[in-house]
């Protein structure tokens, strides 16, 4: 135990205490050096001292999913519960990041939110059911995942290998069932232009220049199109220009400019449909100037977006267990992804549901209520049992 924090008396604190502790940060992130191998040994140890079997999946190098199995009376139905092991980066934290101090009823540390509340509430609810010699409906697994904060291959390799009939995934969403998110795509556009000294600017092609006038079509065209694909639980599509670089120095007129698009999908789109307008909007202004080049790269990245039918099981279940813990449950939609979609693009009902607010998620001072972890683990457990 780390002297500079008290652990607490409760075993559910205790426990996220612990995992806090644990420096899991995504070694794709900056700071990210010994990945989820030290939280996946724990959780694996977890599932055998309860004499639970658990096993792994490998995923990456050195990287591997855990998944712990608890029987059921029907061996066939899978609810499986699913949780990212990985953190974000701790560079921007103000706050000891691996010290879990509890005060004034938050617990504090990277990943204290985002999600190792969540994933331990579902491991104490297991651990619950196999102490009290319960055997649920239909058997329960509990899968640490590896890789969410970068490019979800943990998910992807469980959803690819799982018989699961429906997930819960834990995200902070306050305790709200969130059977609705949006999906991504994330890509980059290149402009090329010509170099030249800057004393004689006509004699080249000013990319950056170029740039700027392709960004303000796109926020002139593209973007006002938006407002009338309205989702009733997340709104409308989005769209962030969240990189922009270009030029080597000063004195040059530059020769390339890039920058590197965040494009948030509804569910009814599909990620790779988004670019379209894209396509367009660069064929006619190449149309209308001999002198532009640029180039769309194919997408870094595509995830996408979840919506679950309201009257899916997973979703009536999850609700009541939330109305018999918190007396008002709240079924909902969120603007930002999760591992979710990796199930339902299969069609495997999911739902989003845990304790934490998402705007403590990779915050420079990260913490998750005591109260709510709590309340996830009864929450967890009645659907465990009524599932």
């Amino acid at each position: 135990m780390n002297s500079s924090w008290s652990r607490s008396e409760n075993e559910v604190l205790a426990t996220l205490q612990d995992v806090v502790a644990i420096e899991s940060i995504n070694p794709d992130l900056p700071g990210g050096q010994q990945g989820e191998n030290e939280m996946a040994n724990y959780t694996e140890n977890f599932f055998k001292d309860l004499d639970i079997p658990c096993q792994r999946q490998k995923v990456l190098p050195n990287r591997s999913n855990v998944i712990a199995t608890l029987a059921g009376q029907q061996t066939d139905r899978i609810l499986l519960f699913e949780c990212h092991m990985d953190t974000a980066s701790a560079e921007i934290m103000t706050i000891p990041p691996f010290e879990p101090h509890i005060s004034n009823g938050l617990l504090y540390g990277r990943g204290a939110c985002d999600t190792k509340a969540g994933g331990v509430a579902m491991m104490m609810a297991i651990k619950a059911l196999k102490q009290a010699g319960i055997t649920p409906p239909s058997t329960i697994q509990y899968a640490g995942v590896v890789d969410e904060e970068y490019l979800f291959r943990g998910a992807l390799a469980l959803a690819k290998n799982t018989n699961a009939t429906a997930v819960v995934v834990s995200e902070p969403t306050d305790l709200a069932v969130v059977r609705s998110h949006k999906g991504l795509a994330r890509f980059r556009i290149i402009v090329k232009g010509t170099a030249a000294h800057s004393s004689k600017p006509h004699l080249g092609v000013n990319a950056v220049t170029k740039m700027a006038r392709l960004i303000l079509a796109i926020e002139d065209e593209i973007i006002p199109t938006y407002e009338a694909e309205l989702h009733p639980l997340v709104g409308c599509p989005t769209l962030n220009i969240g990189v922009i670089s270009g030029g080597a120095q000063v004195n040059f007129v530059p020769d390339q400019c890039v920058i590197e698009i965040d494009r948030r999908t509804i569910p009814g789109e599909t990620p790779e449909e988004t670019l379209q307008p894209f396509r367009q909007l660069i064929k006619r202004l190449k149309d209308q100037d001999s002198e532009l080049e640029v180039e769309l790269e194919k997408p870094f990245l595509l995830d996408s977006a979840m919506e679950t039918d309201t009257e899916a099981e997973i979703v009536q279940v999850s609700r009541q267990a939330c109305r018999t813990v918190l007396g008002q449950p709240t079924v909902t939609g969120v603007p930002y992804g999760t591992d979710a979609s990796k199930f339902t693009t299969l069609g495997i009902p999911a739902i989003v549901l845990g304790p934490g607010s998402i705007d403590q998620a990779h915050a420079a001072v990260e913490w998750v209520d005591c109260n709510q972890v709590i309340q996830a683990v009864e929450i967890y457990k009645q659907t465990m049992l009524n599932f």
